[in-house]
This record gives C-alpha cells, sequence and structure tokens, in this order.
C-alpha cells in the first residue's frame, strides 16, 4: 500500500482524509478498547465503510486524565505493517510528546533501524516515513481550509466524533470538544447542538491553559472566539 492514514474519525483525520484524497481502504482504525473509541467505530461503521481496523487492546493504561502513554508510538508501529508512509493529523495545538518532530525523527529511526533487515519486514528496501501534514496548523485553520475547497461544512458535524467522555453526544466540556467548538465557532459554523453542556461556558479556563503551555495560536483563538457576541 503506498500509504496509511491513522484514522479516529475525529475532525483532524477527517479533514486529512477529505484535502489530501484518502480512500477508505487506506484509512486505520485502531480499537484500542476506551469508551471514546468504541464511539468513534460506531460512527465510522456508518459513514466510512471499507475502512480497515486492527486491535490494539490499550484501555487498561489509560491514566486518569485520558492520556495513554505512548498510544501513538504503538499506533505508527501498526500504522507501518501497512504501508511505509504513515499519515498523522496532529495539529499545532498537540503538545503531547508523542506528536511532536522529535517523536516523528525517532520513530522513523526506530522503524528503519528494524527495516534493514530485509526478511524481518512487509517491505524490503523501502524506506519508511510518518508524515505530519498539518502539525503547523490550527483546528480553526483545518476548518478554514476545508471549507476553502469546497467542501461541506456540515460534514463536519454529522461525520466526526471528538470527545474524550464516550458518550453518544459530545460533552462540550472536554478538551476535544471545546477545540472542535472554537474551530467549528470561528468558521461561522453553528454547532452548539452538538453538545451536551457548552462548550462557551469553559473558554476562559481553556484560555488560560493554552497561554499556559505557550501555545500562541491557540491562546488567539480561543481569545477571538471568547469575543464573539
Amino acid at each position: 500500500m503506498d500509504r496509511i492514514l491513522m484514522f479516529s474519525g475525529g475532525l483532524d483525520s477527517f479533514i486529512l482524509k477529505e484535502l489530501h484524497g484518502f480512500k477508505n481502504s487506506e484509512c486505520l482504525f485502531v480499537r484500542m478498547g476506551t469508551e471514546e473509541n468504541r464511539q468513534e467505530e460506531k460512527l465510522l461503521d456508518e459513514y466510512f465503510p471499507g475502512v480497515l481496523k486492527t486491535d490494539m487492546p490499550l484501555a487498561s493504561f489509560e491514566l486518569s486524565n485520558k492520556i495513554i502513554p505512548f498510544r501513538n508510538h504503538f499506533i505508527a508501529l501498526l500504522g507501518a505493517q501497512f504501508s511505509t508512509n504513515v499519515y498523522f493529523a496532529f495539529t499545532a495545538g498537540d503538545t503531547t510528546r508523542d506528536k511532536d518532530y522529535v517523536f516523528k525523527a525517532q520513530m522513523e529511526g526506530l522503524l528503519n533501524y528494524f527495516a534493514g533487515i530485509p526478511e524481518k519486514t512487509p517491505f524490503p528496501d523501502e524506506v519508511y516515513e510518518i508524515f505530519m501534514p498539518f502539525k503547523n496548523h490550527t483546528k480553526v485553520q483545518l476548518v478554514e481550509e476545508y471549507i476553502a475547497a469546497g467542501n461541506d461544512p456540515q460534514r463536519l458535524i454529522e461525520y466526526t466524533k471528538s470527545c474524550y467522555a464516550g458518550k453518544q453526544i459530545d460533552c462540550g466540556i472536554c478538551r476535544s470538544c471545546i477545540r472542535k467548538y472554537v474551530a467549528l465557532t470561528l468558521n461561522s459554523i453553528q454547532c452548539e447542538e452538538l453538545f451536551e453542556t457548552s462548550p462557551r461556558l469553559f473558554l476562559n479556563k481553556f484560555y488560560d491553559e493554552c497561554l499556559h503551555k505557550n501555545r500562541k495560536l491557540e491562546t488567539e483563538e480561543v481569545k477571538r472566539c471568547i469575543n464573539l457576541k
């Protein structure tokens, strides 16, 4: 396979799929066993027939803050079973270390170190590469590009699932919900009905978090969203 997209059905991976023309058969969903992962799979089954699936039961390692240590290391290794060109939809707001350029370089080094033994890799004589085409983009910018390319904004509401709570209706409280709300709202997409609780109630707290973690672009975007009437 020429390329594989690690696909969750969230806002970021959906936009990457659409803008880069990935077929369903070039997308890989990893069953990890968390509640939110199960909700994501339901959406995939409804809207993305033919998406590849594989199992990596990581739910038992999930921390109280919803982080699964080394999650993307595991996911990258799974993607490498399908292609040497592995795509992730990481964004500028993703500050965990398994979503940065050091992670990319180290995973490529690991994969290519092992791939140096031709009889022990599915792709002899090929070079592995991790692609992160949206790493310098915020979610707001991704949605803006998606719309500018002539795509239907309503699909961002209907076809994506971005919530840590693992509920059928997005909670509106978690970081993922708040970021999705900001991205859609600043692109004039009405989305309040998506959430059990309005993310607008938590924008000031999220602004402080972005400021503390030095997410400059995202901080400015959250501020703009707060100031919207």
